[in-house]
Formats: C-alpha cells, structure tokens, sequence
C-alpha cells in the first residue's frame, strides 16, 4: 500500500484531480486529500509517511513551494508533482526536487501516463522496506536485514542483522503484509525470513547467523515447501 497526498485549497479541482488519479488500477494505493496543506504537514508529524505528494502551488493561504519546503524536511527523495495554474513558478519547483511540473486544466493522458511510471517505482521501493511506530518514533526497516520477527503476548520484537526493535503489535498482521516477501510463519510466536534458513531438522530451524527457531508440528509441511520453491526460485 503506498499513500497519495493531494494538496489543493479549491475543493473542486481538488475532487477533479482525485478522479484522476483513481484511474490507476495496477496497484494499491490510498489517496489523502488536503485543501488546507498545513493538515498534510501535521498529518506527517503525527506519523504519517506518504509515496507521493500532488501539491498545488497558487493557494490563498499559502505558497505551494513554501509547504514544499516543510514536506522536504521529513520527505527529501519522495516524489512531489506540482499542478498548478501557472508556468511562473516553474523554475522555484527545481529548489524542492519537484518531479514534474504540471498546467490546470490537466493533459489527463501525459499526466496518468508520468503518474504510473513514478507510483510503480514508489510502489517498487515502498515494498522493500516496512515502516514501524515505537517508543523512538517512526523507524523504515529494510525487509532484507530481518532475520525473524518475534512475538511475545502483545509485544513484537524484530530482529535484524544491525538491531532489534520493540513494538506493540500481532504478528499476524506482519505475517499478512510479508506474505509475498519471502516470510513464512513457522510457529505461532514466529515469523521467519527464508532467505536465512540454513537448515530444518526435527522442531528447530537454525539461522545463517547461528540462531535457532522453534518449528511448529503442524506448519513443518508448509515451511519446507516453502524452503524448497525459494531455492529453487533463488539459485
């Protein structure tokens, strides 16, 4: 899932660029709209990460390259388009990195036809890593780096090849969002990534890093057949 924040302080153009983009079906994407931009700042100061900004730059509270500004402080490489009324402030969108500068009203055709190709690679990247919340603030893992997720009662702990980090959390909900990544539940407490499987014998999984895992009796069968196609798929 990636996130789609639009910033336009006129609510019908806003609505209009919205259905725009809602034409893009390949992959799954949440839209957040904005007529106030300074919603969208506090939206990412409480937490929120966004793939994509789609910002206005003429609006009657503020300039558009200003809360460009503020966007690049927690977001300096995530894609910002702008779409706007005039060419005028073209050259101020290379100061924020600005992907693509577009004219109101919308080319529909080259706008969804840029729009794909930048949300696939947002898409693309996005998959790689997973954003977590904890005591320290929000934290982007690598998936690669995670060795195995843990669960203990209602705390998560992830463990990676630098650190591990505590949340409070299901795993089941990671075990949901990992599933086509190359993580396999092995036990109920135990989230597993195969790329470090070293070797299966009897209940216990051991790690290239040493580290051993318990196998659950009733997902031995799943696990090494999972084993086995990821090799297979990987030599």
């Amino acid at each position: 899932m990636i996130h789609i924040a639009i910033c336009d302080d006129n609510a019908s153009e806003l609505k209009q660029i919205k259905t725009i983009v809602e034409k893009i079906s390949l992959i799954e994407y949440e839209i957040h709209e904005y007529t106030d931009p300074n919603e969208c700042v506090q939206a990412i100061e409480q937490g929120m990460i966004f793939d994509c900004f789609l910002l206005d730059i003429l609006m009657n509270k503020d300039n558009g390259i200003d809360i460009a500004q503020k966007l690049r402080e927690t977001h300096p490489d995530t894609p910002l388009i702008f779409i706007t009324a005039t060419p005028e402030f073209a050259l101020a969108g290379y100061e924020v990195n600005a992907a693509r500068y577009y004219l109101k009203p919308l080319d529909e055709v080259c706008f969804l036809r840029d729009l794909k190709k930048i949300l696939a690679l947002a898409y693309a990247k996005n998959n790689d890593y997973m954003t977590i919340s904890n005591a320290s603030g929000l934290t982007r893992i690598r998936l690669s780096d995670i060795y195995y997720i843990e669960s203990m009662l209602r705390t998560i702990q992830i463990h990676t090849k630098d650190k591990n980090y505590t949340m409070v959390g299901k795993i089941s909900k990671f075990e949901e969002s990992l599933r086509h990544q190359h993580f396999i539940r092995v036990h109920k407490s135990f989230l597993v990534n195969l790329r470090y499987v070293q070797n299966i014998f009897k209940d216990t999984i051991t790690l290239d890093n040493g580290e051993q895992i318990l196998l659950s009796k009733h997902r031995s069968k799943e696990t090494h057949e999972q084993l086995v196609k990821y090799i297979q798929e990987h030599v």
